[in-house]
């Protein structure tokens, strides 16, 4: 087998389909960083069937899919297809895959949503087949077939029980092991399944007996409760017609009061259409004076209003008077003030003048005395500089003196204290060798109790696994059981609709004649119709419907005299025609009543019996008489034979043509399809839409078989309907008894977890301890030796620095003589400076009042002149408003003298208003005489309408009460019994009561009843319906499945007991089966494990060129699960951990252990990503070497950046990314060159048309698409 070929879409960043074609050899993929080149090797992994994100470089599996770009949408789904070509039959077989295929590919696809696909060759499958599908080549997901440079350190680090699966899959073993655990699982399902068998045996070996008692007592019950039912129906029928007689009676009565009701109201409506219309009238006189008064209010108010305007305009004139005087005065005080602020004015403008000559003075002192202050001060700072430096020096000096002092006592503490730290660390070396030594046996003891502890972690997983297995199970038989439970319902739904529709058709007599109907709805004389009494098969419907035509319809009578009776009322009710039958009318026996009604006499005693033909058509046995086809009552036998005495049923109109001819020609003859010839040889036939087949509901007879019919499709609904509700909840009652029993097992394994997870964290703490003891040690070690050295250059140093002291402490006398000189000068500097500020202050306060002085005169020179403008304004204001108020005292007295003229007016206008408003007053009087006679007329017809409507209502209330009487009763009886009250034949019932014993109900025809002189004795049948009731109470509550589940049960029974032998021959060939792979695969797995340990012995030599190494199994006794330990030193190194390798060490060791194992069984192919990649020119070359003598064995697909190992390739794939985030792959040409190697050349020439393989490392995006490569052999 070989890899052929890669197909990806939409996997990361290769968004595109791309495909890449592999052929045995080496295989290269270059390629800047960043560009995907390593989504080539997780798009093998992920397609084997890898299942953690994390190893694929993800958080979740959807985090695989092309997220899009800022050119491109993200994609909603990513494929990729593996292709393996030259499959060996035998391996598919091994595998599970029937037909043989040469070459096999593997796709998986995951959508956004996190669903996946899986297919073989196109098939869909399991990620389980896919699994089998690999196991034992070398080319699983956990396999040696793809190495990346993360999985170095993984490979070597990881757990010796993790390391394991690598030799197993190079064993072969990982599909027996997986058999193994598929049979140990089945092991541990079968014991579970013997426990639960054996329980359920025992308890349903108790069950029967309980059962077989309840069957008993159910049986008793369902006598009882059909007694019951008989007696209450027949008690509630003739409550019944008693209820309905007296609700005919009330209802008569209501209608008479309704007549006199009607004519009351009619009186009513009369007055008080009269009172309404004189209540106009009165309406209309109430308005008139309502206007004439408000007509009269009107004048008077406007009068007033007139009045009021005169007192207005008065008022207003003395006010005018008032304003004229004020304005007048306010221009005289204007004048005066205006005079005053002019004065005051002048004065300020003349000593703001002087103000600003002295202001200008004291700034020019002020100037002179800022310089003599400013040249001081530069003075002071350049002394101050100085001082600043010198003290600088001086300080420096003593810092220097007093740190050299420092050095020389701290070198003799530090002598001191080196002596009492080595006592110390000495002691502490003990102590810490002591602890560690207590430190491994602890790390020993918890080792043996993790594992201990992780063995019934597992156990109890186990459980999970097999009860949420159950649960699903259960899930599935649930959602089917609810599924066919929903159908049984729906179905019994439109059953009962289709039966209810059918039972209002019949009890409404659908499809009788309107006098027909008439006639058995309204007379009490009538007992039914030949349609109730008779019953047809369904075969037969059609033909007996046409063979009774109209006499179907045929209303049944006891006398002769009530037929008459009936037809009177019907002919004066005009409500259409019926045909009456008497049963009791005696007919001579040698007449028969004939198809169409007359009376004729009968030619034989005997009708003839015609023969049919046996060809020509349907054939019957023997002659069929429509008598014997149709079942009715013995009250209409009389009639039946008078009706269908001479009718026969053939199969077609041919058949009966030929049977008249042959001399039957006194017989009528019918088809199936209900086509006839009679006895005087007319033919009646034709199509009739609906009634084809007897099925339709207007078809009488066709219509109460299907009534039959439908009754026990119900019962037998409901029957499945309890079956399988009975299973619902015996699986919901396992449901909730697991979900409870896994509950307590998550707990026990919450519990379990947190116990391994919390002795983990303290064997990895006792694990850092040892580590941090072993640190510890040698850091003990290491400070005694320091101590030492310290010691002899701290005399060295201390020596050097008594020498230095004396010259420092005489430069530092020197600066402070220097800077005491200084700072007298200073003084005396900051003495002139204080004198000369004092001054310069005292002039900046002069200056300071005489700009205060000046800004006040400058303020009051505004507010002086605004005064004056205000004056000037307010002087006007005044005369404009003088003015006005002389225009507006002519106004007023104008509008005086046109008030007085217009109040005369209004007086003579409400003294003619006052008149007509008397004469309407008047008339008003009259009108309400009139009304108040209507009114006492109409309350008198009122009273009498309200009597009349209080005796209705008390009638109506009775017939409600009688009705709803009526409807309980229907209810009760639809409600216990599920029949229809109306649909319960009224019987005569005798009961007898006996000394001993229970009662004696019978059920007597009316004749029987008459004979014997007795009557229905109601108040004992109701007494016996209570004592039939009470029976059934005192029997308690009665299993009524109990008779089904006692038979139930008991094949239960035997079904579990077969059950039981099953399971445990089952187990005893699991448990051979378990030890047969076993034997097995310790031999396996010892032999390969022996041959990979001796290659990988001589192959850590030949790549390190020395050294030594070894694998050991951590538990040799157990072979199966031991772990797997790898030792590896260099040469020239003795390491403890194989962690403490460096890169390159470390992955030589991983390419020295991959090529041990290809020894023994090579994968078919073999993915290095980037392995290369620590390895430094000497390593490359070993590795070049090694993976050369391979290439036989396998093929070989590197992702690398290495020219070395790309020069090797026999196939050379370039990964770029012209297009932002999205992965492409390059087209590369070779070109073979027939000539020789120039010899200055040390690697294989290579001409570049575009760029270079390795140019532009760091922009992927610019690759050029193609590149032509040739190479030199």
């Amino acid at each position: 087998m070989y890899l052929k070929n890669l197909t990806m879409l939409g996997f990361k960043s290769f968004a595109d389909k791309t495909s890449l074609n592999f052929q045995p050899g080496v295989t290269a993929i270059v390629g800047p960083n960043g560009c995907g080149k390593s989504n080539v090797s997780d798009a093998i992994r992920w397609v084997l069937g890898e299942q953690s994100a994390k190893a694929l470089r993800g958080g979740e599996m959807a985090d695989v899919i092309f997220n899009g770009t800022d050119a491109r949408k993200p994609l909603g789904m990513a494929e990729v297809s593996l292709t393996i070509g030259d499959v060996d039959d035998a391996h598919l077989q091994a595998a599970g895959v029937e037909v043989a295929f040469n070459e096999v590919t593997v796709t998986r696809r995951i959508f956004k949503d996190g669903g996946s696909e899986y297919f073989l060759n196109k098939v869909p499958c399991r990620l389980k087949d896919i699994q089998q599908l690999f196991m034992g080549t070398g080319m699983g997901r956990t396999s040696y077939s793809i190495m990346a440079q993360g999985n170095i350190t993984q490979l070597l680090s990881s757990k010796p029980e993790d390391r394991r699966l690598v030799f197993e899959e190079a064993a072969g073993i990982t599909k027996f092991k997986s058999q193994k655990k598929e049979a140990l699982r089945k092991l541990e399902y079968t014991e579970q399944n013997l426990l639960r068998v054996a329980d359920l045996i025992r308890e349903v070996k108790r069950q029967i007996g309980s059962l077989q008692r309840q069957a008993g007592k159910a049986r008793r019950y369902k006598q009882l409760s059909l007694e019951l039912q008989h007696l209450d129906t027949q008690l509630a029928r003739h409550h019944f017609d008693v209820l309905q007689a007296e609700i005919t009676e009330r209802s008569a009565t209501a209608e008479k009061l309704r007549v006199e009701m009607e004519i009351c109201q009619d009186s009513v409506l009369r007055c008080e259409d009269e009172i309404l219309q004189l209540r106009n009238r009165l309406s209309a006189l109430e308005g008139q004076i309502s206007q004439s008064q408000q007509h009269g209010l009107e004048l008077k108010s406007q009068a007033e209003k007139h009045e009021g305007r005169i007192q207005f305009n008065q008022e207003r004139l003395k006010e005018l008077e008032a304003q004229n005087s004020r304005s007048l005065s306010d221009i005289s005080q204007g004048e005066e003030r205006k005079r005053a602020a002019e004065q005051e004015l002048a004065t300020v403008v003349e000593r703001l003048r002087d103000s600003e000559f002295k202001l200008e003075e004291q700034r020019q002192t002020l100037a002179a005395k800022r310089e003599a202050v400013q040249q001081t001060e530069q003075e002071l700072l350049t002394l101050s500089e100085s001082l600043r430096r010198a003290q600088s020096e001086a300080f420096g000096a003593a810092q220097q003196l007093t740190r050299v002092r420092n050095e020389i006592n701290a070198l003799d503490l530090q002598k001191q204290g080196n002596s009492i730290r080595l006592e110390k660390l000495s002691a502490e070396k003990i102590q810490l060798e002591e602890e560690r030594v207590r430190l491994e046996a602890r790390l020993g003891e918890f080792a043996a109790n993790v594992e201990a502890e992780k063995l019934s972690v597992q156990t109890t997983r186990g459980t999970i696994e097999e009860r949420q297995a159950r649960l699903r199970q259960i899930g599935q038989e649930m959602s089917q059981v609810t599924q066919q439970l929903d159908g049984f319902l729906r179905q019994q739904a439109e059953t009962r609709s289709r039966l209810n529709v059918l039972e209002q058709l019949e009890s409404s007599h659908e499809g009788f004649s309107a006098g027909t109907l008439a006639v058995l709805r309204q007379s009490r004389a009538v007992i039914g119709s030949l349609a109730d009494r008779i019953r047809v098969p369904d075969r037969y419907v059609v033909a007996i419907e046409n063979a009774l035509g109209h006499n179907l319809q045929l209303v049944l009578t006891e006398k002769p005299e009530s037929a008459q009776q009936i037809l009177s009322e019907l002919t004066a009710s005009k409500q259409g025609r019926a045909s009456v039958a008497a049963l009791d009318i005696k007919m001579p026996e040698s007449l028969q009543l004939t198809f169409d009604g007359e009376m004729a006499p009968e030619a034989h005693t005997q009708p003839p019996q015609p023969q049919f033909p046996g060809e020509g058509g349907p054939v019957l046995e023997e002659p069929l008489a429509a008598l014997k086809i149709v079942d009715g009552d013995a009250a209409v036998e009389k009639l039946l034979k008078a009706l269908l005495g001479r009718t026969f049923i053939v199969p077609d109109l041919a058949t009966a043509t030929a049977q008249i001819q042959n001399g039957h020609a006194g017989c009528d003859f019918v088809t199936f399809g209900g086509d006839l010839l009679n006895r005087y040889g007319i033919y009646t036939g034709g199509y009739l839409n609906g009634s084809g087949n007897g099925r339709a509901p207007s078809s009488i007879l066709g219509r109460k078989n299907q009534i039959t019919e439908l009754q026990a499709a119900l019962a037998q609904l409901q029957e499945q309907v309890n079956d399988t509700s009975r299973r619902k909840g015996a699986l919901q009652s396992e449901q909730t008894e697991l979900q409870a029993t896994l509950e307590e097992a998550r707990t026990e394994l919450r519990a379990q977890e947190v116990a391994i997870a919390t002795r983990e964290g303290e064997f990895r703490a006792l694990q850092n301890s040892q580590r941090v003891l072993h640190q510890k040690i040698d850091t003990v070690v290491y400070e005694i030796q320091s101590l030492a050295e310290q010691e002899q250059e701290g005399l060295e140093k201390r020596n050097a620095l008594a020498a230095q002291i004396a010259a420092m402490e005489v430069r530092e006398k020197e600066l402070q003589t220097q800077v005491s000189d200084l700072n007298a000068q200073i003084d005396t500097l900051r003495a002139q400076r204080d004198t000369a500020n004092a001054a310069l202050t005292e002039t900046k306060v002069a200056l300071a009042t005489e700009e205060q002085l000046c800004a006040s005169f400058a303020k009051q020179q505004a507010p002086l002149e605004n005064r004056i403008r205000e004056l000037d304004q307010l002087v006007f204001q005044r005369k404009n408003e003088i003015a006005i108020v002389i225009q507006r005292k002519e106004q007023a007295e104008s509008e005086i003298a046109e008030s007085q003229q217009q109040i005369e007016r209004l007086a003579h206008e409400r003294q003619v208003n006052s008149t007509r408003t008397a004469d309407l007053i008047s008339q008003k009087s009259a009108q309400d005489k009139d009304i108040a006679a209507r009114d006492e007329e109409l309350r008198s017809q009122r009273h009498r309408l309200t009597a009349l409507q209080q005796q209705r209502g008390s009638v109506d209330v009775e017939l409600a009460q009688k009705t709803m009487s009526v409807q309980n009763l229907r209810e009760r009886i639809q409600q216990k019994y599920q029949l229809k009250l109306d649909d319960v034949r009224s019987e005569c019932i005798t009961i007898t009561f006996a000394d001993e014993g229970q009662p004696k109900v019978q059920t007597l025809t009316p004749e029987e009843m008459a004979n014997a002189g007795l009557s229905t004795d109601w108040n004992a049948v109701g007494e016996q319906v209570a004592a039939l009731q009470k029976r059934l109470d005192e029997m308690g509550p009665v299993n009524l499945v109990a008779i089904e589940e006692y038979e139930e049960t008991e094949q239960r029974y035997n079904f579990l007991t077969k059950q039981h032998d099953d399971l445990v021959n089952a187990k005893t060939q699991l448990v051979e089966v378990i030890n047969r792979i076993n034997t097995q695969t310790r031999e396996m797995f010892t032999t390969t494990f022996n041959q990979i340990r001796e290659n990988f012995r001589s192959m850590f030599v030949e790549v390190f060129g020395g050294g030594k190494a070894d694998l050991i199994l951590v538990d040799e006794a157990d072979v199966l699960e031991s772990g797997i330990d790898i030792m590896a030193r260099p040469p020239g190194k003795q390491l403890q951990s194989i962690s403490l390798l460096s890169g390159g060490e470390q992955t030589m060791t991983a390419v020295a252990l991959l090529f041990s194992i290809y020894q023994v069984k090579p994968s078919p192919f073999c993915v290095l990503d980037e392995l290369d990649a620590p390895l430094d020119e000497s390593n490359i070359n070993r590795f070049i070497r090694i993976l050369q003598r391979f290439l036989a064995s396998s093929q070989f697909v590197i992702i690398t950046h290495n020219k070395r190992t790309i020069g090797m390739a026999d196939v050379l794939y370039g990964v770029t990314m012209q297009e932002q985030g999205v992965s492409r792959i390059v087209s590369v040409k070779f070109h073979k060159v027939d000539g020789p190697v120039a010899p200055n050349r040390a690697k294989p020439l290579v001409n570049v048309t575009g760029h270079d393989v390795e140019e532009d490392e760091d922009a992927p995006h610019k690759r050029e698409d193609t590149l032509e490569v040739t190479m030199s052999n």
